[in-house]
């Protein structure tokens, strides 16, 4: 008998037993590792190469006496320090706390019924179902055992899956935690939980944990050794240069200090992380949970999405619509619903819901409609044994003390049945009948499945065939309301879409084209035949002109994306299985399913749907790019600015005229830039277009050539404003004023360029904090310019109604030069 399914009274724990005994042994969770103390990270923040060049910088101004100087660099180093520090902080427990949304569920048994509770809410003594794909979560004991199978390699070594038995030896009998099911399914009692366990007890965590480090990150950090790199030179070029002129080393020194501070745009790591970390929670509230944090940056190059049909382009939502057999008789409809009952693993509640399969469900719903008592019929017949349904061979069988009960896909079940039933007993089978019969079901867009019995005797050798076709059931899975919007925008945003299922080739077909997959006309269909006699140069022109691909195995999926990437394609590729996790690593973005997907399919995939939903799959193909754009525009923001500000500091020593801007205020300039204008573009909304573009190239660096062409054009631009200003103003003012005056328009021309890339109004968050940093920089320069401790720290006077409309028209020509110079996309 199988307790698990039909003795619900002596299952597993209740809910009073399992509270305390979770008190007494805590959650079910493994040791993990401390994270670094607060302080740790905080100097964390000092081990950049630009952050030590400015330190130096300070301590140099130090030695040279000039202690106000020393100790304001030192100052606001520290605030663009904690700056960072706060900021990143955030970032990594934002992107930390989405791992909530990955915790694995599993199926236990409390107060007599099945349910799904995490993971870490098991304890000593619960009852739980291990199915194919499932990673164990616990030391556990068998009960019930089905075909189970299971790779101990992590804590063994061997590459080779274990059977497991009920009446086996005690490596047979025992499952342990972090080990994954590679085939059939079984029930088994946890025996130790948390550090308890043989993996707790080795202390060795499982699975892969999103990280704030990518090779966009690593790429910006290359560029912050080349400006490190650049600083260097010219400060040792600015230092040459005056010694040679004559001037006092202690302004060679001062020289080399400006020229470091001016360029270091040392608020820019800080400000991706906290783009990035703003993107994977938006994404996570849409539904697309990101959990190798590089998917973000691949996101815009993908130019091809493999998806599945069941559950991500329909609604998982299946129905029963038909059930074809021999004839109409009463006798044989209730031999067909025996057969939808006990070949099945689903449990229906009272209040309607289920567990399990919703095709499995389906199968009972339909069952209890036509007056079938599921637990009645049960209990009449209890399960002996299962053979699950695997993709090498596609059906499910469970053998009762009556008889064998098999459900499975209808062609392969077709091939093993020599009879049909019939009301008046069996009768040689049709197959053309039958084919006609699927094929017709096929084209109305719905799921097929065959029925079928065996006798007792032929349990041993199944597989040899000799069984009863009963008939077959249509099922329909009604296409989600939003996906065909979803699929229109991936194609105007140049990605191809392509269907991969494992249904029939007409079910798929329909499905594609109520969803816009397939254009009207004939259908390219390519199936598992197909794809499997074709040689390399056949698949490469299947895999470039087919978009439906049907009756697939899972070396299908895997051969497809290689196929695809051979030819330049960057792919997206959806599974829910076991056997799906080697195409889901091998895409550029493997996509799992939340909902229905395997352990092992999430732990394989850069990306997880929370409800297994395709436009999650568009819309973060969408939020992607917009990441990438929003980084793009931040470097590309700060760059021209730093370098003008170097620029000017360069061409000042060069020419042996007074520094426009000192280093203290250059220092005052970037940290107003990193600390309040910055910002806005992380909290920027999308541009319109994002999906209307082609797919960036794959290999396209952050700033292509052609844009450091505009780099160069704006930081010109800047360079000849602030020396204008400056040696225009100090043959009317004293130098102390035209600096002032010269900082002003520096971050008036920066608040300039922000509203060039900005562009329109996108209401959202992103205009609020535009409107924030525009006006806390206002304040800002306000209290540089006018508040007695400032014009003492910083050497600056008040502004004049004169001044205030010279920075006014060099914020709209900035802005100008904005417009003209800025990223396409942005403009």
């Amino acid at each position: 008998m199988d307790a698990t399914e039909h003795d619900p009274v002596a299952c597993g724990l209740s809910s009073a037993a399992a509270s305390s005994l979770q008190q007494q042994y805590g959650l079910n969770r493994l040791p993990t590792a401390h994270a670094p103390r607060w302080w740790q990270q905080l100097l964390a923040q000092f081990r950049n190469t630009l952050i030590a060049i400015l330190l130096a910088a300070a301590l140099l101004s130090l030695v040279l006496g000039h202690l106000v100087d020393g100790a304001v660099i030192g100052a606001v180093i520290l605030i663009n320090t904690l700056l960072g520090f706060v900021q990143e902080n955030r970032a990594e427990k934002a992107v930390q706390a989405l791992q909530s949304f990955l915790a694995p569920q599993v199926l236990v048994c409390r107060d007599g019924a099945w349910q799904h509770l995490p993971a870490e809410a098991l304890v000593p003594g619960d009852w739980v179902r291990v199915e194919n794909g499932a990673r164990i979560s616990a030391d556990m004991r068998l009960l019930e055992a089905h075909a189970l199978r299971v790779d101990e390699s992590l804590l063994t070594g061997e590459s080779v899956p274990v059977d497991k038995t009920t009446s086996g030896d005690e490596g047979e009998l025992l499952l342990r935690a972090g080990t994954l099911v590679t085939g059939g399914d079984g029930v088994g009692q946890v025996t130790a939980t948390g550090s308890a366990t043989e993996i707790g007890r080795i202390h060795q965590l499982m699975g892969g944990t999103l990280t704030m480090r990518s090779p966009l990150l690593e790429r910006i950090s290359r560029l912050s050794r080349t400006l490190a790199f650049t600083v260097v030179l010219l400060a040792a070029i600015a230092t040459g240069i005056a010694w040679w002129r004559g001037e006092a080393l202690e302004f060679a020194l001062l020289a080399a200090i400006s020229l470091a501070v001016a360029i270091i745009p040392e608020g820019l790591p800080a400000v991706i992380s906290v783009t990035l970390a703003l993107g994977v929670q938006r994404m996570a509230q849409r539904g697309a949970i990101v959990r190798q944090l590089p998917a973000v940056e691949t996101l815009g190059t993908v130019t091809v999405i493999c998806t599945d049909k069941t559950g991500t382009l329909t609604e998982n939502r299946m129905t029963v619509q038909d059930l074809t057999l021999a004839d109409d008789s009463p006798a044989l409809l209730q031999r067909a619903l025996r057969v939808m009952i006990l070949c099945n693993d689903a449990q229906l509640r009272n209040d309607k819901s289920g567990i399990g399969d919703p095709l499995e469900q389906a199968l009972l719903r339909y069952a209890g409609t036509h007056g079938a008592d599921v637990e009645v019929s049960r209990m009449a017949s209890p399960r002996v044994d299962a053979r699950p349904f695997s993709h090498e061979q596609p059906f499910m069988a469970t053998r009762h003390s009556d008889g064998i009960a098999i459900k499975g896909a209808p062609e392969w079940v077709l091939q093993r049945c020599q009879r049909m039933a019939t009301a008046s007993g069996v009768a040689e089978i049709d197959p053309a009948y039958w084919h006609k019969v699927i094929g017709d079901m096929a084209m109305a867009g719905m799921r097929t499945l065959a029925l079928a019995s065996a006798v007792d005797g032929q349990w041993e050798a199944l597989d040899d065939g000799g069984w009863t076709w009963l008939g077959v059931v249509a099922l329909l899975d009604p296409p989600r309301a939003a996906v065909p919007a979803a699929i229109a925008a991936c194609r105007s945003a140049g990605i191809r879409v392509i269907m991969v299922t494992g249904d029939h080739p007409q079910t798929a077909a329909t499905i594609a084209r109520q969803v816009g997959i397939l254009e009207d006309g004939p259908a390219a269909v390519v199936d598992h035949a197909q794809w499997a006699s074709a040689d390399a140069e056949k698949r490469q022109a299947l895999a470039r002109d087919a978009v439906v691909f049907a009756r697939v195995q899972p070396a299908d999926k895997l051969e497809l994306v290689q196929t695809l990437q051979a030819s330049g394609e960057v792919v997206a590729m959806t599974g829910d299985g076991v056997n799906d996790a080697p195409a889901l690593r091998r895409a550029q973005i493997g996509v799992a399913m939340g909902k229905s997907g395997s352990d092992v399919a999430r732990e394989a995939a850069a990306m997880v749907l929370s409800d297994d939903n395709f436009t999650h799959i568009a819309t973060a193909v969408a939020e992607g790019r917009h990441i990438y754009d929003n980084i793009r525009r931040t470097t590309f923001f700060m760059l021209p600015t730093n370098f003008a500000q170097g620029l000017v500091i360069f061409f000042a020593v060069l020419s042996g005229m007074t520094l426009p801007i000192t280093p203290l205020q250059i220092l005052w300039v970037n940290t107003i830039t990193a600390s309040t204008l910055t910002l806005a573009l992380a909290f920027m909304g999308a541009d319109k277009g994002v999906m209307e573009r082609k797919p960036r190239p794959a290999r396209e660096a952050l700033i292509p050539g052609t844009l450091w062409w505009r780099i160069v054009g704006l930081s010109t631009f800047l360079v000849i404003t602030v020396f204008a200003v400056f040696f225009g103003d100090a043959t009317l003012h004293s130098d102390s004023h035209a600096h002032t005056l010269a900082v002003n328009a520096m971050v008036g021309m920066e608040a300039g360029i922000l509203l060039a890339m900005y562009g329109r109004r996108r209401h959202d968050r992103g205009d609020v904090v535009l409107v924030v940093a525009m006006l806390a920089a206002l304040v800002a320069q306000g209290l540089f310019s006018w508040l007695p401790f400032f014009q003492r720290v910083f050497a600056t006077t008040a502004m004049g109604g004169a001044d205030m409309g010279i920075i006014a028209v060099c914020a709209a020509l900035a802005w100008l030069a904005g417009k003209l110079a800025a990223p396409p996309q942005a403009a």
